[in-house]
């Protein structure tokens, strides 16, 4: 009988919230406990997603032995402290992306993992998805031919709120960390690293970035044009063209959404089916109990050093927006 890994979640969010109805359909997950500093909050949270314990306080949650492996789902500007906070307590953890403000704090957490003999792993859902994966499998399959431009955005246009998660920079705001983070991904994911970076930003009063967009040269002359906003709405989708046709994830490109391909200029595009399993965050929890069940400390499909090289573009792009204001 295989294994039943039991995860608390701290933060209850509606991240959190998707990400424990992610658990419900996994049947070597339970969805074990919830810690919100608003114990009212963490008993509803507890009551809708079938928790059976809930605390408000997360060094309860963390001094429960029947915890396996800890989610933190806090604001970006606690991603360090609370993912420090579990590993010390013995808990494998999966951290919401961004996950530091810093690659120094990144670094740190990475060391306690290794230390703890811990496994530990950037949230970053949409490297686990059909839609995305079947991208990357057939651009190496060469059905568009040479892949040589990526265009993806993502913009919303959230009320302004100098105090909000968002816009504040304590709480770690800006766009590129909230939702540009997922074209950088993109881009890392299907091109490799690239070779220059050029990053343009528009700062909200607040001093984090409002509209940021990066372009960035990657190896065989492949080139990928990134943009994110909280000024306005954006069509959120990626394309990838190619000598030959394109390959169109469409919006919202970061979740389970439809892929497009033309195969020539002059013809329409196709649908291509694309089977999922659940809400989508289940595969992200599946591969953490994959590697902790092989005792691995971190991922092969995302690992620390991808997660570096992810958020050594997002921190220059925060700090580009900043010293601009």
């Amino acid at each position: 009988m295989a294994r039943v890994f039991r995860w608390g979640i701290i933060g209850a969010g509606n991240i959190a919230g998707a990400f424990a109805q992610g658990l419900g359909d996994l049947p070597d997950a339970e969805c074990y406990a919830i810690a919100s500093r608003d114990e009212a909050k963490a008993a509803s949270f507890a009551k809708k997603y079938g928790c059976k314990k809930y605390y408000a306080s997360y060094a309860e949650m963390l001094a429960d032995p029947s915890v396996d492996i800890v989610y933190v789902a806090t604001p970006n500007n606690l991603h360090y402290t609370h993912t420090m906070m579990a590993l010390e307590a013995g808990k494998h953890v999966l951290c919401e992306k961004p996950f530091a403000i810093t690659c120094e704090q990144a670094m740190a957490m990475m060391r306690t993992s290794r230390e703890k003999n811990l496994f530990l792993m950037e949230a970053m859902w949409s490297r686990f998805l059909p839609s995305v994966l079947e991208t990357k499998k057939r651009l190496d399959a060469g059905e568009i031919g040479n892949p040589l431009l990526l265009q993806a955005e993502f913009g919303i246009h959230p009320p302004y709120d100098p105090t909000s998660r968002l816009f504040d920079p304590k709480l770690g705001g800006g766009s590129i960390p909230d939702i540009g983070i997922y074209p950088i991904f993109l881009a890392l994911f299907l091109f490799g690293d690239p070779l220059s970076v050029e990053i343009i930003s528009v700062p909200a009063p607040t001093g984090v970035d409002m509209t940021t967009t990066i372009v960035m040269k990657h190896k065989e002359d492949r080139m990928s044009v990134l943009t994110s906003s909280f000024a306005f709405d954006l069509e959120s989708d990626a394309k990838i063209t190619g000598d030959s046709g394109r390959l169109r994830l469409c919006r919202m490109f970061h979740i389970p959404t439809t892929l497009r391909v033309r195969h020539k200029v002059d013809e329409p595009e196709l649908e291509i089916p694309v089977h999922l399993e659940g809400n989508g965050y289940n595969y992200e929890a599946q591969e953490v109990m994959k590697c902790v069940a092989e005792g691995k400390i971190e991922s092969d499909m995302w690992s620390h050093s991808h997660t570096l090289r992810l958020l050594n573009i997002v921190e220059r792009a925060a700090k580009d927006a900043f010293f601009n204001t």
